[in-house]
Parts: structure tokens; sequence; C-alpha cells
């Protein structure tokens, strides 16, 4: 995951600038996706709908945004009067210009949320709307009510309507397994990894079992680690850590380790990478596993054949620490100036099986159950990311509260755990100072 600066000073802006747009009055949209035709007039005459213009931004890979243009133009050509404007790209700087144009009240009408950012934008900032009160037009009934209310329900307010099911799997590279007598049914904790990692490397120092933990190490890594020694949130609902400095140390003592030991690829060639299936290690055949979320699963074609597997987790483990959850839930901003006519869209992407023939499984498994057998009786979806998410759902952890995905919280982890990895501060030294500027960080944030 991008790591991301402190952006204090644009949530304050924020909440200063955004302006809330109200929401008109409305009926639903039919159920194709067409847009139901607006008032009668004095003659009895339908009128024809407004035309109105949609800006939709999202981040991801070419599959994901050819399966995106490809579902705007049908659902344009289904609803004459829509004009929908797409802007995507890389996942880089996404974040610093999403907030900035929240800040500046320039925010699309539509955007998926990492589901980090949602207490920074959704809950903290308020600035995208309560989904529940779209009800006449978005097909709730349609999603999983148990997933729509773990994961994007925050103080009564439906924040997004869920992409996807995603969840934290083990990826493995199914030929380094067979060269180094890896049995691919391997129960896989932390110790193990470091075992198998270490006698990997003595065998080959070129080969590595484990791949790309630095990207995205907080929610990979990190609090999962923790929360399974503790059962607790990383931070808690009150705002109180859910672990002590100990359990800190031997979380960065471990990661230590594998970078000492040959486990886990060094740093300084993992840091040129976003993703791991782009290392040219992984691509080249010198990395055995990574975690990674099911989604990411279709940005492993290029290189060599993988499975999957559960994450890793101790037999005396609190809580599995798996984290299971929505992909990217979608929003709609406050300042949208057709939210109406946004929710008719987000319903019709998200909710019509000619739509999910289209994504397919760009945002992991369709959170619609009846799209989900769509997918499978036609085979338009690639099973192994339907195994990723059944294995991920056998034994999830609990869902991550709304601070502990908070982004700054997620930089500052990330800063110490880079100390530790460039030997910049012992694990002791970097857990202590980290806990301490956790609390002063926790002691100055919203509630």
């Amino acid at each position: 995951m991008l790591r991301k600066k402190s952006i204090g000073w644009i949530l304050s802006l924020i909440l200063v600038l955004t302006a809330v747009a109200g929401c008109s009055s409305g009926k639903g949209a039919s159920g194709d996706g067409e847009s139901s035709p607006q008032g009668t007039g004095t003659g009895g005459a339908a009128q024809q709908p407004e035309k109105v213009t949609l800006r939709f931004s999202w981040w991801g890979s070419e599959e994901r945004h050819k399966a995106l243009l490809e579902a705007i133009d049908l659902y344009m050509e289904k609803n004459p009067h829509v004009t929908i404007e797409p802007e995507y790209g890389g996942f880089d700087g996404y974040y610093q210009k999403l907030v900035t144009q929240f800040a500046g009240n320039t925010a699309p009408d539509l955007t998926p949320l990492s589901f980090d950012w949602i207490q920074e934008i959704a809950v903290n900032g308020d600035l995208v709307h309560d989904l529940f009160q779209f009800r006449d037009y978005i097909d709730l009934d349609a999603f999983d009510q148990n997933l729509l209310q773990k994961y994007t329900v925050f103080n009564g307010k439906l924040v997004g309507l869920p992409m996807g099911v995603n969840g934290m799997v083990t990826v493995y590279n199914k030929e380094f397994f067979r060269r180094h007598n890896i049995p691919e049914d391997t129960k896989w904790d932390w110790e193990t990894i470091h075992r198998i990692g270490k006698q990997v490397h003595e065998q080959n120092p070129e080969d590595y079992l484990l791949g790309l933990l630095d990207q995205g190490i907080y929610r990979k890594f990190l609090m999962p680690f923790v929360n399974q020694r503790t059962g607790n949130q990383f931070i808690q609902d009150d705002y109180t850590l859910g672990f002590t400095v100990e359990d800190i140390e031997a979380a960065f003592a471990y990661y230590r380790s594998l970078l000492d030991d040959g486990v886990l690829e060094p740093v300084e060639e993992s840091k040129l990478y976003s993703t791991a299936e782009d290392s040219p290690k992984w691509l080249n055949g010198h990395i055995g596993i990574t975690l990674s979320l099911a989604s990411t699963i279709p940005g492993f074609a290029n290189g060599p054949e993988v499975d999957v597997s559960s994450y890793p987790i101790p037999a005396d483990a609190k809580t599995s620490g798996v984290l299971v959850n929505p992909s990217n839930p979608l929003a709609i901003a406050k300042s949208s100036k057709h939210p109406e006519e946004a929710a008719k869209f987000a319903s019709w992407l998200l909710t019509a099986p000619e739509a999910a023939e289209i994504l397919k499984g760009v945002y992991s498994v369709p959170a619609v159950p009846a799209n989900m057998t769509v997918l499978r009786e036609k085979a338009l979806i690639n099973p192994t990311i339907v195994r990723a998410v059944e294995i991920a759902l056998e034994n999830p952890g609990d869902p991550v509260n709304g601070i502990s995905g908070n982004s700054e919280v997620d930089q500052l982890a990330t800063d110490y755990l880079d100390k530790v990895a460039f030997n910049q501060m012992t694990p002791r030294a970097a857990a202590e100072e980290f806990v301490s500027r956790l609390q002063d960080k926790l002691a100055g944030m919203p509630r």
C-alpha cells in the first residue's frame, strides 16, 4: 500500500471548505439500469430526463480500467441522458489527490475508498453520502446484508457499496515449491515461514521464501501479527492501544529476523516495486510466497504459476487476524450535484448481472451473491480468486475498526518498521518510541 504523509492539515481544511450538496426527492431507477422519467408537467406528457454528467474516479490495473470503461459505455447507451466521465490511473498519489479534491470541493461524484481511508474521509470528514438515504435508487437487498453491516456501516451510516469481497491469503509460486520440496498443503504460521525460509536461502542464496512485505506492511503483517497475540483491535474504540510495548517489540524483532536470515527479500530491492508481481525476483522465480489480497491475483498472470493457501496463523493465536473486507466501497461525494443519478449508476454497476459479466473478478468476488452464481456458472471468474476468498472466509479475523485503519497510524507504523529494517533502531527502541508517538497522535485526533 502506498505510504501516505500526514494529512491532518488537509482534513482540517476539508471540514472548512467542503460544501454539502442536498438530496432531492425522486423515484428509483428501473431494474435494468434505465432511469425513470422525471415529472409529467401540466400537459401530462412525460418529460425527458435532465441531462447530467457524473465523474467516476478509480485506480487499478489495466484489466480493471478496460472493464469499467466497457461498463460505463453500456450504462450510457442504456441511459442516454447520463454522461459519465472516467478518471483513472494507478494507486500512487491517488489518496493525496482525492483528499485535495475533497478539500477544494472538486471531488468526483463517485469513487471507491480504500478501507483504511474510511475513518478520515467518511467518518471524521463526513464527506460522503449515507447511502441508506438512497434506498429508492439502490437495490440494497441484492447485497450480502451481513457484509454491509459488518464492514461498510459506520455510526449507522452506509458509507459505500462494496465492489467485491476480499480476503488476505498466502499466494505461492508452485514451481518454487517443487524446486525446494515444500508441500503445497503446508499450514503456514510465522515460525514455519522463518524455519523454511532460512532453509531455502541456505540452499540457494538467490532465493527468498517471502517477498515484498514492506508495501502495505502495516495491514499485511504488523496489525494481524499483533492482533493474533492480543485478540484486540490494534487500537481500541476508545482510542487506547490494544497492545503493549512488548507486543510491538516481538513483531519488530521477528521482522528483523526475516531480513537477517534471508527469509525476506532485502528491502533495498523490494522498495523499488509497489507490488510483488512486478518484482523481477518474483517474475524470475526467486520468491516463493507473498501475502496478498484475493483481488490482486489477476496481476500474477504474467509470472510463475500460482495458487493460494491460508494466511499465516499461529496455533495459539487469540484471533486469526485474517483480513476480510469489502473491495473498495464505492462512495458518493456529498459535493455531487446529482447524487440520485450517481446512486442509480452505482446500483446498476454492482447489482446488474450484465455489469457483473463485464467486471468479472477485477474487484475480487462480487458482493452480490446472485452475481457470484452467474459468474461461476458461466466460468467468467478466475477460480483462484474464488478459492482465495473462500479460504479467507473459513477463519476471518474481526472486522478492523475505523481508527485501526487510519492512514496516519499506518504511516507511523511503516516508518518505524523501516527504521528496524535499515538497522537505524533496535526492535526495543523502535517499539518504545513508536508506542509513545502513537499515544501522542491518538490524543490529538478528533473523536
